[in-house]
């Protein structure tokens, strides 16, 4: 379960921007807070924001952040971390870039996880568990190669300092090395978290779910898929997923030649989907008809590349990210999806997107901590994080945020000055 995300000095973000997933104390919609123990999140967040506002921006700190910790062990020595800090101001661009995250992992603790880096170097990182009401230090690392431990973790961590170079997140290599005071933790961010933000990367993951499945004679994720898309009133009433590898194709299919070698390998998958639609003609006569996945609409090919993922999630309670997640789908597509996640189906898991899709503000569905905005100074180009639940004058239960973010009362929406295009 994530409680909180805090980025600080990373693109847009010069100052600190908070993603709090820990609900306020007010008794609304509370079939929309999940539960872990004694601790409580969001199971949603909706963001709002005009174009370039930041949104975009606040996903990439989140998807960077993980997969330096993910890929930290096999960083090289001479290699450069993927950090940008904010350059729109002088002092910033000298200053590391900061993540950190709070979060419930497996073992039903509460951890606190963040690093600072250049792009040639870690300068800070620390890890603290909760095995009480109170923080309990794991590991604090400063200046790059000062490290400090707890009493009770010094004796396992210490010795594997010298394996972490300036470049390589600790956590990541005390894992590697078997470290049981770390393992939890990293564990919960290598593998408790999705990010997406683009279709093609969507899309490759989500057919190798399909091609696993398939290797297994399973069809749960088809199953699931077919689900979406009986709830969303697409007419498709079956779907059969299958795979060739290029190997396996005729003798005459042509290959591209470069400098005389195949691009394409003999391990490359063509991926093969069928949909299913039954016709009933004038006379009441049922016909069933295949269309391959190119021949759908755009809105039915997001559904199918989203339904592994969101199975997934569901399934194992983990937390997805998706950025622009009413792309191609309908508002009432989108109204669905979100549901799933405040359903008897959800085991726990966090869904997190970013969207223009204004139909889905209201109170009626969303608790005021669930929404948030982003907003770019013109000025200066510091983007800004901020929820409806942060007004100093509080947002009435009955007030109308759809018409009221759109008039402009929250900021975060674009001013089109359209008289400069007459």
């Amino acid at each position: 379960m994530l409680l909180q995300f805090t980025v600080e000095n990373f693109l847009s973000f010069k100052d600190s921007a908070v993603l709090s997933l820990v609900p306020a104390a007010d008794k609304e919609h509370l079939n929309n807070i999940a539960h872990k123990d004694e601790y409580k999140g969001l199971n949603t967040i909706a963001i709002y924001g005009a174009n370039a506002s930041g949104k975009s921006n606040l996903f990439k700190a989140v998807t960077v952040s993980l997969n330096m910790i993910r890929s930290s062990a096999n960083t090289q020595v001479d290699q450069l971390l993927p950090v940008v800090p904010f350059k729109l101001d002088e002092e910033s661009k000298s200053k590391p870039s900061s993540f950190e995250f709070q979060f419930v992992a497996s073992d039903r603790k509460k951890y606190i996880y963040g690093f600072s880096a250049f792009p040639d170097k870690i300068v800070e990182e620390y890890l603290y568990c909760y095995n009480t009401n109170r923080p309990t230090k794991v590991f604090d690392r400063t200046d790059t190669s000062v490290y400090t431990f707890s009493r009770t973790t010094k004796k396992e961590l210490e010795p594997i300092v010298r394996f972490t170079t300036d470049n390589r997140l600790f956590i990541s290599s005390a894992t590697l090395l078997n470290a049981e005071s770390t393992k939890s933790a990293y564990e919960w961010l290598s593998q408790g978290i999705d990010t997406y933000m683009n279709v093609k990367e969507l899309e490759g993951n989500a057919f190798a779910y399909y091609k696993a499945d398939h290797d297994n004679n399973s069809k749960a994720n088809i199953d699931f898929t077919k689900e979406l898309f009986k709830a969303a009133d697409i007419s498709i009433s079956d779907i059969e997923y299958n795979y060739h590898k290029f190997s396996e194709f005729p003798p005459d299919v042509p290959n591209i030649m470069i400098n005389n070698e195949p691009i394409i390998s003999e391990d490359t998958v063509m991926h093969e989907v069928k949909t299913e639609h039954i016709v009933t003609d004038e006379n009441g006569n049922k016909r069933k008809y295949n269309l391959s996945l190119a021949e759908e609409s755009l809105g039915t090919s997001m559904l199918f590349f989203y339904g592994p993922f969101l199975k997934e999630t569901l399934d194992k309670g983990k937390v997805l990210f998706i950025d622009e997640i009413d792309k191609s789908l309908h508002p009432f597509v989108v109204s669905y999806l979100i549901s799933l996640f405040s359903s008897s189906r959800n085991k726990g898991a966090q869904l997190i997107v970013t969207t223009h899709d204004t139909s889905q503000l209201s109170l009626e569905r969303f608790r005021r901590d669930q929404i948030y905005f982003t907003e770019k100074n013109p000025k200066n180009g510091i983007s800004d994080l901020y929820s409806l639940d942060d007004f100093e004058k509080p947002v009435r239960k009955d007030e109308n945020i759809r018409k009221k973010y759109l008039q402009g009362r929250y900021g975060a929406i674009p001013y089109v000055h359209a008289e400069d295009l007459l």
